[in-house]
């Protein structure tokens, strides 16, 4: 008798025992999806489980005859294994695998972690001096100059950029250039920094930091803010969208971590290029800036009661 589909849809239990619920049957992320249930397989299922987990390429190369003897069990038990999973067969499986391993291979695949605090330590010291060093002799000086140009006589500075590290790179942002008399408005909204783009003047600055440069929502935002007569800037790497969407770009090129475990060292690229933008803005706005440095400072010395030891601009 066949069975009912639509149960099938809510439920799903082989022979096995494991059970896979109605919500998880659609899932594109299949690894996930295996590691979220194997708890609940089969001795025999959690053996094909792990060696999707552990070789996932071995797994979707082999052909049906390789697999069972590889696995020690047979074809209909395979194919009642992808069915659970919420594949239409063993090659709807395959295809859902190599999906997740060309997006997350790295962290599928053993690596060596350091062994002691102390080589932790070294690794994120000398990551973090690499990045520092290669923005250093890469950094595009021509296109600093030019955004240092734009936003020393800008009105006021947009800050826009969202995701992990680009929320609070505005932040920064903001930290920076308030204390040189620039009125800086950050946001890390989508739907904000849309609307804020329409209020723009033609004396403002939209600055955009985008780790990707793949994000189409700042692209809109830029879009609305340039056809407004705002200038637009991007710190982002070269080639992206972003990039190709605004009117100066300091390019952040910087190979990715190949350690899935590490903090990204980007960021230090990312820091360096507001650093220096920051200072060139401080030099090039002479007295009002300065002027704002000193009631900055002047007025934590007095409420604070304490000697001045801290740094002038900080």
């Amino acid at each position: 008798m066949a069975r009912n589909r639509s149960q099938e849809n809510r439920t799903s239990q082989s022979n096995e025992g494991a059970v896979v619920q109605g919500d998880k049957r659609n899932a594109q992320d299949i690894i996930g999806l295996i590691v979220d249930q194997q708890s609940q397989f089969s001795k025999t299922n959690r053996r094909i489980a792990h060696a999707i987990l552990s070789e996932p390429h071995s797994f979707a190369e082999k052909p049906i005859e390789e697999l069972t003897a590889w696995l020690d069990v047979s074809a209909p038990t395979i194919t009642r294994f992808s069915r659970m999973l919420g594949c239409d067969g063993l090659k709807d499986l395959k295809l859902k695998i190599m999906g997740s391993v060309r997006i997350g291979i790295r962290y599928l695949e053993p690596q060596t972690p350091p062994g002691s605090i102390a080589e932790v330590a070294e690794r994120v010291s000398k990551r973090a001096q690499k990045t520092i060093a290669d923005m250093h002799h890469n950094v595009d000086l021509e296109r600093a100059q030019a955004v240092v140009d734009k936003i020393s006589v800008c009105h006021t500075l947009y800050a826009f950029g969202s995701g992990g590290v680009s929320s609070w790179l505005i932040e920064e942002i903001q930290n920076r250039f308030f204390r040189l008399g620039i009125r800086v408005i950050p946001c890390n909204d989508h739907q904000m920094q849309f609307m804020l783009a329409t209020a723009v003047e033609r004396t403002d600055v939209v600055i955009c930091c985008s780790l990707t440069g793949a994000n189409i929502e700042l692209e809109k935002a830029v879009t609305v803010a340039r056809e407004y007569g705002a200038t637009t800037i991007a710190l982002t790497p070269n080639g992206t969208p972003l990039a190709a969407a605004v009117d100066e770009l300091l390019p952040i090129d910087c190979p990715p971590d190949e350690d899935i475990l590490s903090p990204a060292s980007i960021r230090y690229a990312y820091m360096i290029a507001i650093d220096i933008i920051s200072y060139g803005v401080a030099i090039a706005r002479k007295d009002a800036g300065r002027e704002k440095l000193r009631r900055l400072k002047q007025q934590l010395a007095i409420a604070r009661d304490a000697a001045q030891t801290q740094p002038l601009c900080d």
